[in-house]
């Protein structure tokens, strides 16, 4: 998301500017230092590209602008909570103290005034790329598993609750998984913590590898993982979880430099959506049941929740 070297994928920075000659000033500056530029031709326009998913986390505002002014542009866009923090360069003529500490109290984060000199523009715009990357960092801890690198059990919970509302109205299949490592303790009897841990760490990477870009896993606890496949019904679900428990056998681990080839199996519960399931509780509550049943009849399988037609 952010410039942080050769090949990294350019910065987008929303210019909100009714100007076409400042806009046309902007945006050759901003693509000669490798930004990608987002134009915006009134504020109602700011609006709308900054509440994108994908939008703009940076922006230059335009004080005046016709139907929404730079001012209710900053303070509309932090109430855009679920967008994450956005660094907002108010753009004025105002050079009154007055009016900068008005648009510091509407939301913006820095100002520059008309007519601008080019390296204090790219000084602003360098400080609101620090800012919005320690924001990005602090998020990516919050919602991480710091062992794994997986989502963590609420980061994936919050997910699959976006996910699940999408495709009920799509009505589109969705599918659940939930794993969990067999006789795990052996493993930190045996090997010690530290070597469980790389365990986690394999089993997580071994399961990220085996499924499409659009599936996502996450660490419910200890030695349970969960994974969530848009799109995918049960009988294709009950295929995949047999996927992942045959290539985790394979899973080899060091201790001391040298590599550990332990065996490691697993249990595997499934659910979907379907007539008697349309929640995130019964979802989760029926893979675990699902998971149990794997436990009961010898560990080391696959076994799924059925329920009305979605299995066909």
């Amino acid at each position: 998301m952010l410039l942080s070297g050769r090949g990294a994928k350019k910065l987008k920075v929303l210019v909100a500017e009714d100007s076409r000659y400042y806009q046309k000033i902007l945006k050759d500056i901003l693509n000669k230092w490798g930004y990608t530029v987002v134009v915006a031709n009134n504020g109602a326009e700011a609006i709308g590209k900054l509440s994108e998913e994908n939008g703009p986390k940076l922006a230059i505002v335009d004080w005046v602008m016709p139907y929404i002014d730079g001012l209710e542009v900053c303070r509309k866009t932090r109430q855009m909570q679920e967008r994450g923090y956005i660094y907002l360069i108010l753009l004025t003529i105002n050079a009154d103290k007055e009016d900068v500490i008005k648009g510091l109290e509407a939301g913006a984060d820095d100002y520059i005034i008309k007519p601008f000199n080019e390296m204090e523009l790219k000084f602003r715009l360098k400080t609101g790329e620090r800012i919005i990357r320690l924001e990005d960092q602090i998020m990516q801890l919050a919602l991480t598993d710091s062992l794994t690198g997986l989502l963590n059990r609420r980061a994936f919970i919050d997910r699959l609750d976006g996910e699940l509302e999408r495709y009920k109205r799509l009505g589109a299949p969705l599918s659940l998984i939930m794993a969990d490592l067999d006789d795990f303790k052996k493993v930190n009897d045996n090997y010690g913590h530290l070597v469980g841990d790389e365990v986690l760490k394999g089993v997580a990477k071994c399961f990220v590898d085996s499924l499409r870009k659009y599936d996502f896993v996450g660490r419910y606890g200890g030695e349970e993982f969960i994974i969530c496949l848009p799109g995918v019904k049960t009988k294709q679900a009950v295929l995949v979880a047999e996927r992942l428990r045959i290539n985790m056998r394979d899973l080899v681990v060091y201790k001391d430099k040298k590599p550990l080839k332990l065996k490691l199996t697993s249990s595997f519960g499934v659910s979907s959506l379907g007539e008697d399931i349309f929640d995130i509780h019964t979802l989760t509550k029926k893979a675990d049941e699902a998971l149990y049943l794997a436990k009961k009849k010898g560990k080391n399988r696959v076994e799924s929740y059925q329920c009305g037609t979605e299995n066909a």
